[in-house]
């Protein structure tokens, strides 16, 4: 009888301490592992030619000091937004042009744009609207947010209302003058030249490949990859200290 009892006794001491594994603990938090990254910004703009001429489908992009100064060319504070909107969220012009105020989110954590995957040129029709899948992508810049912020509080929009109407032509034309006025560039550069530049910016920062591929709205990651093609260019990063003679 007192074997039965150690025997149950030692039994339940085992199920508590195996329970506690399952026990709620305090919440430790945990950043993203890469905090910074040093990114030698003059030797990028040196290779890009190689990254451009490495593959067929690799398409042209600009890099962050460049997309800074294309930004401080444009003075309209509307056309600015929409720069910086394609600039921190690699939206297509035409996901931006079919913004309303309530796709301005905000959930306690995170403040953030829900964009519709919209693939076609030009602005969207209600019914693709509805059938287009939504993505969402955080905005974390406090600059951004509160010029987002001022826009909708100032200009008034209604539920559903459109909050910028101009055209996907008149956006590029804005950006072609905010290119002369700084001096040039060495491929013609659109709207679009901003979504490519967003997710070069993401892997330069080694943003998992899933994650910028939601972020782009793109159906396989393999779209993504694409892109990868800024790290591999640079041969001479694997080859140091790789002696031959």
């Amino acid at each position: 009888m007192v074997q039965n009892v150690q025997n149950r006794d030692a039994f339940l001491l085992a199920e508590h301490a195996s329970n506690e594994l399952f026990q709620p603990r305090a919440n430790r938090s945990v950043d993203f592992p890469i905090q910074s990254v040093h990114i030698n910004w003059d030797r990028l703009m040196a290779k890009r030619g190689q990254v451009l001429l490495s593959s067929e489908a690799m398409p042209a992009y600009l890099l962050k000091p460049e997309i800074l100064r294309l930004l401080d060319m444009e003075s309209d504070p509307t056309y600015r937004l929409i720069l910086d909107l394609m600039w921190s969220t690699g939206a297509r012009i035409s996901e931006i042009l079919a913004l309303t105020p309530e796709r301005f989110a905000f959930d306690r954590y995170d403040h953030m744009v829900i964009l519709d995957t919209l693939k076609k040129q030009g602005r969207p029709k209600r019914k693709a609207l509805q059938r287009s899948p939504k993505r969402f992508v955080p905005i974390c810049e406090p600059d951004l947010i509160n010029r987002i912020s001022t826009y909708l509080y100032m200009n008034k929009f209604k539920k559903g209302e459109r909050i910028f109407t101009m055209t996907r032509q008149s956006v590029n034309r804005h950006i072609k003058a905010a290119v002369a006025k700084a001096g040039g560039a060495p491929f013609p550069i659109s709207c679009h030249t901003f979504r490519h530049s967003f997710a070069i910016h993401l892997v330069l920062h080694g943003r998992p490949l899933k994650v910028i591929s939601q972020m782009l709205g793109h159906s396989s990651v393999k779209s993504t990859e694409i892109y990868t093609n800024v790290l591999t260019v640079d041969g001479s990063h694997f080859m140091e200290g790789v002696a031959f003679h």
